[in-house]
């Protein structure tokens, strides 16, 4: 059993054969996801999804991606709260955090977003799903003084010092198909050495499909690979990875995994 941990199979464009792509998941026991907002529209949609298929194990996270950092306002954080209070398929705030990569928003308006969306994570006693690019030493700086410790940093691309403070604070590295690509070999001496209980593995589906399927469209079903690369990494089956980052994800998200038929 596996539970891909960063899924947009919400998104209508690049998902229009949903039921299709949710049987491929099931034939290769993907059986859980979490589908992550990226503004507050998207959010919605998530969660409206997790709500449709409410039999499949789907769970959402609502968050304005920093490249929307504007958009954030009192009005958007208000929205987030209640719907968070009130719909139990939400299980984090996400995705947040800091993108210098591209800097689609200024970084000011990035660094208050951020915060205001930590600490609502704080005061609903979520996780955070954070998303970091070119920023992980002030992302880390932030997060470390939050004082929050229910933190997933989503597609890791840190270095072993980053990945190391992490797991000293008690946070969750998430690894998707990057960790696949030949030239990533610092990415996997880190996931050689990382404690089992605090790693995910995810999709980012649509983006960043793993190597034996580069130039295609992600999908979850394609989170078996990234269990695959870690087994190897570590001499484990890939259905023991998968058992035990779906236990990591239920424990964290606070969720329960049901078997599903077909």
């Amino acid at each position: 059993m596996f539970v891909d941990s960063h899924s947009h199979i919400h998104f209508k464009k690049e998902f229009p054969d949903t039921p299709g792509v949710i049987k491929r998941a099931k034939g290769n026991k993907v059986l859980g996801q979490i589908l992550v907002g990226c503004t507050f529209n998207d959010s919605l949609a998530a969660l409206d999804f997790a709500n449709k298929y409410a039999d499949d194990n789907f769970w959402c996270a609502l968050g304005v991606h920093p490249h929307d950092a504007s958009d954030l306002d009192e009005e958007v954080i208000n929205e987030f709260y209640q719907t968070a209070e009130s719909e139990e398929k939400v299980v984090a705030i996400g995705e947040i955090g800091l993108d210098f990569f591209r800097n689609l928003s200024p970084k000011e308006l990035q660094y208050e977003a951020f915060e205001k969306q930590i600490n609502l994570a704080k005061e609903l006693d979520l996780p955070v799903i954070a998303h970091v690019r070119d920023a992980w030493t002030e992302a880390m700086n932030m997060l470390s003084k939050s004082g929050h410790k229910k933190v997933v940093l989503h597609s890791f691309t840190g270095d072993i010092e980053t990945a190391c403070n992490a797991w000293d604070l008690g946070f969750i590295t998430s690894f998707s198909g990057m960790i696949t690509y030949p030239k990533n070999e610092d990415m996997r001496d880190i996931v050689r050495v990382a404690p089992m209980e605090q790693i995910f593995i995810e999709t980012d589906c649509p983006y960043l499909p793993p190597q034996k399927y580069r130039g295609q469209k992600n999908e979850p079903a394609f989170v078996v690979e990234v269990a695959k690369q870690i087994g190897e990494l570590r001499n484990l089956s890939k259905e023991e990875v998968g058992r035990i980052t779906t236990e990591n994800a239920e424990r964290v998200f606070g969720i329960k995994i049901i078997p599903l038929s077909g």
